[in-house]
């Protein structure tokens, strides 16, 4: 398996609505009901929203492809001393091949000088969580979110980037 991860600009930021609408019946099959899925992704993905992201939010995008297909993306922006990974999804078929640990890596290189990396992950999402926890990531607290009609709580999971040699550096 060869891949690529790019960063994107606005103009790509269409691939990653198309790419969400394919991984996020696969990553949240039996999390999510099936029937809320694309509503969430259209408000999370509209083009108008990754827009602001990048240009009024400061977020920075890429997409990841294997062998020439787009197969996942990240984003990320910081706040303060905080590096915050804001989106990290793969096409199920690429998961433990370690394009997410890629993608992951590809954000904490362009945002240096952050002392924790910290995301948001559903708290029912136990293979993202136990992927997180992998890489060193602990649960700092659980919150409530509102998307639109629906109400779920998230966790907050951080990462010290401060120590000279994490888990997720060791592979």
């Amino acid at each position: 398996m060869t891949f690529t991860i790019t960063r994107i600009d606005t103009a790509d930021l269409p691939r990653v609505t198309a790419l969400a609408e394919r991984i996020w019946p696969e990553c949240f099959a039996g999390i999510i009901d099936a029937d809320r899925i694309p509503h969430m992704v259209a408000e999370i993905y509209a083009p108008d929203t990754l827009r602001a992201d990048v240009e009024q939010r400061g977020h920075v995008y890429w997409l990841a492809q294997v062998d020439g297909e787009d197969a996942g993306y990240v984003s990320g922006f910081t706040d303060g001393d905080r590096l915050w990974l804001k989106k990290l999804y793969t096409l199920d078929s690429m998961r433990g091949r370690g394009l997410g640990k890629a993608l992951m890596q590809t954000v904490r290189t362009h945002f240096t000088g952050a002392k924790t990396l910290s995301l948001y992950v559903y708290s029912l999402n136990a293979p993202a969580i136990a992927f997180y926890q992998s890489r060193g990531f602990t649960v700092e607290a659980k919150v409530p979110v509102q998307m639109g009609p629906y109400r779920f709580e998230d966790y907050i999971m951080n990462l010290d980037l401060r120590q000279s040699l994490t888990k997720s550096d060791k592979g």
